[in-house]
């Protein structure tokens, strides 16, 4: 009996440590098992269906480390600057890798990709149009954060940007024009 009331004090004093109450699940295309060194918990499976993992497949067939959960608001994107459909509950998204970079992909329920976005880490890495437009209008400043946003019509950057006390925050095509910018 004591055993199951230290037992039981314990498991929720690991819930509160974690501080994210969510309910929310994933499912991993690897396996899953616990780590002998941290005793980590497995997460559990979410599966989507199986013609809206097959469509991802199709699309991005070198993906690996591949992570699927529910649609929730990611906040390193600005969904209204996307211009990419609302979304519910009943889309999902899916964590993978490619090329050495992590990458978000979104999906309806009806198999449809919505969008995908990574990280850039490096400036370098951003097309010579993109530099251009970045050090002809933004000389000076210091860029904080860029993400790489794509969908059907446009692949686009979101740039934050910032020197000394002021701050941008930009959305840039490909080719180097801004198309939404935000500056305080």
């Amino acid at each position: 009996m004591k055993t199951n009331w230290v037992a039981a004090i314990a498991g929720t004093l690991l819930l509160a440590a974690c501080g994210d109450n969510s309910t929310e699940t994933t499912y991993n295309e690897k396996t899953t098992e616990a780590s002998p060194t941290t005793n980590t918990i497995p997460t559990p499976e979410y599966n989507p269906p199986d013609n809206v993992r097959t469509a991802f497949q199709t699309k991005y067939p070198s993906a690996s480390d591949v992570s699927w959960s529910a649609y929730k608001p990611y906040e390193r994107i600005n969904w209204e600057w996307t211009g990419w459909p609302s979304m519910d509950s009943s889309y999902y998204v899916v964590n993978y890798k490619m090329d050495n970079r992590s990458f978000w992909s979104w999906w309806d329920r009806n198999n449809n990709w919505i969008g995908s976005s990574s990280v850039v880490e490096d400036s370098t890495m951003l097309p010579d149009p993109v530099k251009k437009t970045i050090k002809s209008n933004y000389a000076g400043y210091k860029i904080t954060s860029m993400d790489e946003e794509n969908d059907k019509n446009r692949i686009a950057y979101e740039i934050k940007l910032e020197k000394g006390d002021a701050r941008a925050r930009i959305l840039v095509d490909k080719n180097g024009k801004i198309l939404k910018k935000d500056t305080a």
